[in-house]
């Protein structure tokens, strides 16, 4: 259970900051860089990196534990 919660978390982490990258370059694309847009852009890219690295780091804790007990 654990596991797939993981993996949800590297997918949905991954989707989030990509999207944060496209709002950012939104708000930086008017000749007044709107600031909601750039914020918001910062936000999510930071909060997707953050989900998408814990994901990882915790899909190998429990993907390793599960792997050593299967082979003993």
């Amino acid at each position: 259970m654990v596991c797939e919660a993981a993996r949800l978390l590297i997918a949905f982490g991954s989707v989030i900051a990509t999207a944060g990258l496209v709002i950012f370059g939104i708000g930086f694309a008017y000749v007044d860089p709107a600031d909601w847009e750039t914020t918001l852009g910062v936000i999510l890219m930071i909060g997707g990196l953050v989900a998408t690295v814990a994901g990882g780091v915790i899909y190998r804790a429990v993907d390793d534990d599960a792997g050593t007990r299967s082979r003993r």
